[in-house]
């Protein structure tokens, strides 16, 4: 335990090694502290009940969103009509979709859609697919052997989508001067 002579003892050793610019500024720190600690503010009026209501009285409330012109994009929406893929109708005009994760026009492949089918009849479907809630299928363990194989590696890891790679495999396996194929 330390006694009340060691920390006095470690106080005055402190404060005779310590320039004089370094006791200003921590004792103006401490006041300053002292001071919004302690500080009250007493000036501030009470209303009486008479200017309460006189104030409620005068009290116009503002709308809390502005009149919107007749005008405005937002009034006007478009009309999309037939499958969403990487080429989408809008208001009748063929249009380069770029908000689309369909690179590759992949969704628009009806080899593709009778495959997906299959699978979703064979494994179901669920809010969403990472192994961590589901478990590892086949399909993963046969994607990853064949990722391996392609890209003349041991193994290869298979995550649900790109953004869980960057967020977590990344920075959980890498290390500074690695090169990263993704």
């Amino acid at each position: 335990m330390v006694t009340t002579p060691y920390i006095i003892n470690e106080i005055y050793d402190i404060i005779q090694k310590s320039t004089a610019f370094e006791l200003t500024l921590e004792a103006l720190l401490a006041l300053g502290v002292i001071w919004i600690v302690l500080y009250k503010r007493n000036g501030r009026k009470r209303l009486t009940p008479e200017q309460r209501e006189k104030l409620i009285e005068e009290w116009t409330p503002e709308p809390l969103v502005g009149d919107v012109p007749e005008d405005h994009p937002a009034l006007h929406t478009h009309l999309v009509q037939g499958r969403v893929g990487k080429v989408i109708n809008i208001d009748g005009k063929q249009c380069l979709n770029l908000a689309s994760h369909n690179y590759l026009g992949l969704v628009e492949d009806d080899n593709i859609e009778q495959e997906a089918i299959k699978s979703l009849r064979k494994y179901g479907v669920g809010s969403c697919g990472p192994r961590g809630f589901y478990g590892t299928v086949d399909v993963h363990l046969d994607l990853e052997e064949r990722l391996a194989k392609f890209m003349e590696v041991e193994e290869a890891v298979v995550y649900s989508y790109a953004f869980s790679t960057i967020a977590s495999a990344i920075p959980a396996y890498a290390k500074r001067g690695d090169i990263i194929f993704v």
